[in-house]
């Protein structure tokens, strides 16, 4: 089930926007650049608009691109609590919960695959409508493990 894009005010959109083109500075090591200051410089308005569930959302979203973007911390092994909240992540995604999809993603983030974390990751952006936000958790999984580029 599609669900609706998680916000159309334009401070979300800005926030969210301006945090992927800090990830992209990140991952060319341009995260202290002048261009770098003045994108966080910019986000400071729009972030005073967002409502708390936007911020908590977005201090998520922050979370994971930084997951994917440093060396990944040591695996723990899966566990069925894990493989659970996995599916139940996914069940929550496909019943138009992505917030909370987001969430059980990332309490069980060190016992999943890497590969098929990001994807999952993609997935819920995806079926939230943020194909933006989406397109750079695909691109990781595509790197870690080709079967996943078809979600390119």
């Amino acid at each position: 089930m599609a669900t609706r894009p998680f916000s159309g005010s334009p401070a979300y959109a800005e926030t969210i926007r301006g945090l992927l083109r800090l990830h992209t500075l990140t991952e060319n090591s341009q995260d202290e650049s002048p261009e770098a200051d003045a994108i966080r410089d910019r986000l400071e308005r729009p972030w005073r608009d967002l409502s708390d569930v936007e911020k908590e959302r977005i201090t998520g979203l922050s979370e994971d691109l930084y997951s994917i973007s440093d060396p990944f911390p040591e695996r723990l092994p899966i566990s069925p609590e894990a493989e659970q909240g996995r599916l139940d992540a996914i069940a929550a995604s496909q019943a138009g919960d992505p917030n909370s999809a987001l969430v059980l993603l990332r309490r069980w983030a060190k016992h999943l695959d890497p590969a098929s974390l990001s994807y999952e990751r993609g997935c819920v952006w995806a079926e939230a409508g943020d194909i933006e936000t989406a397109a750079p958790f695909f691109e990781h999984a595509a790197r870690l493990d080709p079967s996943h580029g078809g979600a390119l």
